[in-house]
């Protein structure tokens, strides 16, 4: 497969399963899973909901940005941040692999701003495609397993698409469902979230607008034609006036502001440093 201009990441690429999509909850007991127990927030949460999060107040709960299924408690900070590196880099290939073309956007596409790497405070990645890609991934890769064996994952790891059948309802109305897929960590529960940026033909702007379920608008000369980067070390595309897009969700400010979330950002680093509260008050 064609991923030998992945720098970092030499990978091996296998697709394990593929499904077709069906309208149905791919449970506990239907994906592959060394979990004894469903640590989703599936019991609590409203009927007609696609994904489970592992999101309070269930008891058995314990952070919406995993999925319970996989996992049962929080990786640590550096953990976190080198799982959720490994991945945007395998989406970002198995994606370039199959021919469908996806940005990023929201906090990973701010953590892009910033210096090309993830948001070390983040717990997630967002993603877009087309309606026409939805359309493709969910008709040949739903449910598909793909692994990676890297230098950086030498004993290989396991990565999931998954589609929400609900992905052909177009309404901003269905609220339960505005994720239209996922790419899953299936070590650790992490996951890349997949929504689809769909043309209104009936917006009151006009035509050339851009409807996502999650209630955000684009006009289509803000997105495309994408640009090409690389984010964490793999090629990637963001948004035409991704400056734009940006000062639209965060505002400007987002985009200076060199202190957040318990973090300084080093100008000579290019890396955002955590503010220790004490001296030995350092990441786990």
């Amino acid at each position: 497969m064609r991923l030998s201009w992945l720098l970092s990441l030499p990978a091996v690429l296998s697709v394990v399963s593929a499904l077709a999509i069906e309208k149905r909850d791919a449970d506990f007991f239907s994906v592959r899973t060394t979990m004894h127990k469903d640590m989703s927030g599936k019991r609590g949460d409203p009927k007609g909901k696609y994904f489970r999060e592992s999101a309070p107040p269930k008891s058995v709960a314990f952070h919406p940005h995993y999925d319970g299924r996989f996992a049962e408690t929080q990786l640590g900070y550096r953990e976190r941040k080198q799982a959720l590196s490994n991945l945007i880099q395998t989406y970002l290939a198995t994606f370039a692999d199959i021919g469908v073309e996806t940005w990023l956007m929201h906090g990973t596409l701010l953590g892009w701003w910033w210096n090309r790497k993830i948001l070390p405070w983040d717990s997630d990645s967002d993603v877009q495609v087309s309606e026409s890609s939805m359309h493709y991934l969910a008709s040949y890769y739903n449910m598909s397993v793909f692994h990676y064996k890297t230098p950086r994952i030498p004993d290989g790891r396991d990565y999931m698409l998954e589609v929400n059948p609900h992905y052909v309802n177009r309404e901003q109305s269905d609220k339960l469902n505005v994720i239209d897929a996922r790419w899953v960590d299936v070590t650790s529960g992490l996951f890349i979230d997949i929504t689809t940026a769909r043309y209104n033909h009936t917006h009151p702007a006009g035509a050339g607008m851009l409807s996502c379920k999650d209630g955000h608008e684009y006009r289509d000369t803000y997105i495309f034609p994408l640009r090409e980067t690389f984010f964490e070390g793999t090629p990637a595309k963001i948004p035409f006036a991704y400056k734009e897009v940006l000062e639209a969700e965060y505002h400007a400010k987002a985009l200076t502001l060199t202190e957040y979330e318990g973090h300084r950002f080093d100008e000579e680093k290019l890396e955002w440093i955590p503010i220790p509260k004490k001296e030995d008050d350092k990441p786990n």
